[in-house]
């Protein structure tokens, strides 16, 4: 978009402050920890912290094979939606707790967000912004490898 850009050293300008929020410390906090979490591939980790910052989602039922209403528990259905939200655009299967393997898609179109922090919010409008605009440029990359050494600080 022409409301980003890069400059030579690569920190990104932001043109439209419509795109900037502020974070209590302990959301940045929290967001740091997620980072590192999804850059180390710590599944349980990055569950957690979603879960505990209180996001909650549930199943629609709508024709598959989990109860509408249901909660969404599983560490590595909530690490994909981290992912999704705070690192890369991952389409491969999702191998449950319970031995299953999930499509994406049906997952994405199984599920209903029922609470979602305001930092989760933030952090996925900035984060599908940055990763659109590198799929555009054939250029796809992971924010949390990106931000590792941010989040460590």
């Amino acid at each position: 978009p022409g409301n980003v850009l890069v400059w030579r050293d690569g920190r990104l300008g932001l043109l439209d402050y419509g795109m900037v929020g502020r974070l209590s410390e302990d959301d940045r906090r929290t967001v740091a920890r997620t980072i590192l979490a999804l850059s180390r591939k710590d599944k349980a980790e990055a569950a957690r912290l979603y879960r505990d910052a209180g996001y909650a989602a549930t199943w629609r039922g709508d024709g598959y094979s989990w109860t509408s209403g249901a909660p969404i528990l599983d560490d590595a259905v909530l690490h994909r939606f981290a992912t999704f939200h705070l690192d890369r655009i991952d389409f491969s299967p999702i191998d449950l707790a319970d031995g299953r393997k999930i499509d994406t898609i049906d997952l994405l179109r199984s599920v209903r967000e029922r609470s979602v922090p305001d930092w989760v919010e933030q952090a996925r409008r900035l984060g599908g912004l940055l990763m659109g605009v590198s799929a555009q440029a054939a250029r796809p990359i992971s924010l949390s490898k990106e931000w590792e050494g941010i989040a460590a600080e």
